[in-house]
């Protein structure tokens, strides 16, 4: 199933409220449905895809997202901020993506490699231009920072991810993670002191 927004369908529906919008999905609605996701799609894809960083899985992500969206939109309570309530269902779906992929890389550690598979991706050589080792200590260090980011425990690496990288206030944070605004903002020291000693700062 492809959600997708259909171009000619936003019709007099743009100056409606997200609460509006969701009672109409609950009943069916596709035009509200299309607008609904015109006005988060572009957010919640770059959330998601700081969190797993893989394109592909990122838009998959998303469509599961809007995908619960619909199906769940009865169950929305108003008095709930609709975006708190959308990136709880992304944060659970980036989490159960999170689980997934270490149960594939435990599989993936019983496959013997082999250089001399067929298919296999052999990268061609790139011309970096001049100043070659400043670059590739860059990227170096930011490959050793997102394996960083993606070693935290979930909770830790979603406040980082909202707060440092979204720029979501803490009152944000606590609310989409289902913690106190003390907690939240306890994450978000402690993962950024996780990565300071992981990446060898100072502190």
């Amino acid at each position: 199933m492809s959600l997708r927004p259909l171009e000619n369908t936003r019709i007099n529906v743009g100056d409606r409220s997200d609460a509006d919008l969701m009672a109409e999905i609950a009943e069916g609605d596709h035009v509200a449905f299309t607008e609904l996701m015109a006005r988060y799609k572009a957010p919640l894809f770059r959330f998601i895809l700081r969190y797993v960083g893989v394109n592909n899985e990122a838009e998959d992500l998303l469509q599961d997202v809007f995908v619960s969206v619909f199906s769940k939109a009865a169950s929305y309570d108003p008095a709930w901020k609709l975006s708190t309530w959308i990136y709880r269902i992304a944060l659970n779906k980036c989490r159960d993506y999170g689980r997934k992929q270490r149960l594939r890389k435990l599989v993936s550690f019983t496959q013997p490699e082999s250089e001399d598979e067929p298919g296999a991706y052999a990268p061609e050589p790139v011309d970096l231009g001049p100043n070659v080792e400043d670059i590739v200590d860059r990227r170096q260090e930011m490959s050793r920072l997102s394996a960083a980011i993606d070693a935290l425990p979930h909770k830790m690496r979603s406040a980082l991810v909202l707060n440092t990288i979204e720029g979501r206030s803490q009152i944000e944070c606590s609310e989409i993670l289902g913690v106190s605004r003390k907690s939240a903002e306890m994450l978000v020291y402690r993962a950024r002191k996780t990565l300071r000693e992981k990446m060898g700062y100072e502190a």
